[in-house]
């Protein structure tokens, strides 16, 4: 990360897009790890289990017709330095996951959460604790954009690339700009959360 903000520097509460087009892309730096099967899955849930912070993120293979949207494919969490990438196509089972998406005492942190979770909640009936939404917290700092690539320019001043956004989330195996990006979004979350939480508290 080029440039943490400390909790004095002033902080915009909105960039127009030819300043964030201007900055350096961000990538996600950390080892990526890809679970596809029941074994898999419950080794990486294991793993996450022990971590108090997670970066959250789902991705969905885009519906450009008209209709209901397709379920998450993909759920990614994300530690300091390491991503891991749960593929729910084609089984649609959360399996252990619920573990986590369900403790109170894990953070889990995102953008869009409520939308997010109600998908997940189509492939299985889970009862969520522990979101916490980096919109909410950037209203609460009078920030006026709250979308992830625009927080994520606000205070790290790089720019999230969005190019595999809208590819097919479904495709096996995933691409390693796919990979790149999922983990991406995951693990800048975490970040934003620390560092947007700290200031926060200072000023609170």
């Amino acid at each position: 990360m080029n440039h943490i903000p400390s909790p004095d520097d002033e902080i915009p509460k909105r960039l127009d897009k030819d300043t964030i087009n201007d900055f350096p892309l961000i990538r996600f730096p950390g080892a990526i790890q890809v679970a596809d099967d029941s074994k898999t899955f419950n080794q990486l849930v294991a793993r996450l289990i022990k971590h108090p912070i997670l970066g959250f993120d789902i991705e969905c293979k885009p519906n450009f017709k008209k209709g209901p949207n397709n379920p998450p494919a993909l759920l990614q969490l994300a530690t300091a330095d390491q991503a891991f990438l749960f593929r729910l196509y084609p089984d649609f089972k959360l399996g252990p996951l619920v573990e986590i998406l369900e403790n109170p005492k894990i953070i889990k942190t995102g953008v869009a959460l409520k939308d997010d979770l109600h998908n997940l909640q189509k492939i299985e009936e889970f009862s969520p604790d522990g979101f916490e939404d980096l919109a909410q917290i950037a209203k609460s700092l009078k920030i006026e954009q709250t979308g992830l690539r625009n927080l994520t320019a606000i205070f790290f001043k790089q720019r999230l690339s969005k190019s595999a956004q809208l590819s097919n989330w479904q495709k096996h195996p995933l691409s390693p700009s796919q990979m790149h990006y999922a983990a991406t979004d995951a693990w800048i979350s975490r970040e934003l959360y620390l560092i947007m939480k700290a200031r926060l508290d200072y000023i609170s």
